[in-house]
């Protein structure tokens, strides 16, 4: 295929994620489950640092409305009291830096996960699931981690290009 036409056809892919996590296609949601996890797995930043994701060989680039990535579960990891671990919407767990979360607009929450730092929304599951954990005492909220207290920072909203550390 012509290079051009290539870059053309990767510009006009018609994908977003919202704000929610849901993946769109040319107005029309995504709905097959699979389809979704491939699509967040292949998530990454294009080498310009705007959002891209790939199937395979192939790539395209992706509107992000408000993060690239998404949390669906969020808890004090079982095997290292005091820390947390979160799992991203692909199923895999990655440790959370209780340090990194931090509310944004409409009260969600964030977190920045590894391997790159990425931010990351927390579903509302995930909010849920990490309540049982956070007090508020007058002020800003924190997160109770074997009697360790931890502030809830404050988001500085969506990143829209990243250009990713070589």
């Amino acid at each position: 295929m012509d290079e051009r036409e290539l870059a053309r056809l990767r510009q006009e892919s018609g994908l977003r994620l919202d704000r929610e996590g849901q993946f769109w296609h040319r107005g029309e949601p995504i709905e097959h489950a699979r389809t979704l996890v491939v699509l967040h797995r292949g998530l990454h930043r294009a080498d310009d640092g705007r959002w891209a994701t790939r199937i395979g060989s192939e790539w395209g680039y992706v509107d992000v409305e408000d993060a690239g990535r998404f949390l669906r579960r969020i808890e004090e990891d079982p095997e290292a009291p005091g820390q947390l671990r979160g799992q991203l919407v692909t199923g895999d767990w990655v440790r959370i830096d209780p340090a990194s979360l931090a509310a944004g607009a409409d009260d969600a929450l964030y977190a920045r996960v590894p391997p790159d730092g990425e931010r990351a929304r927390l579903t509302r599951a995930a909010q849920l699931s990490l309540a049982p954990l956070l007090r508020e005492e007058g002020g800003p909220f924190l997160l109770d981690l074997a009697g360790r207290r931890v502030a809830i920072g404050r988001d500085g909203g969506p990143e829209r290009v990243r250009i990713p550390a070589r």
